[in-house]
């Protein structure tokens, strides 16, 4: 009884803190594709791509921001 609670209370906790702009981003760095300083990822989901200075997948969905 203990361990089904504690496990609908992670799903519920995971399901609150879980990033809403980026929860069906799949980013994959390609390191052929970086420039100076700046690691390429491309988005499995919907093709997008863009450019991090910090060596992190994006923290934001480009998609929306390209208007499709």
């Amino acid at each position: 009884m203990h361990i089904l609670i504690g496990l609908i209370l992670a799903f519920v906790l995971v399901a609150v803190f879980s990033n809403r702009r980026t929860r069906y981003c799949r980013w994959r760095m390609d390191k052929r594709r970086d420039q100076e300083g700046q690691r390429f990822y491309i988005c499995m989901n919907c093709g997008e791509t863009g450019f991090t200075d910090n060596g992190k997948p994006p923290k934001i969905c480009l998609r929306d921001s390209a208007g499709r």
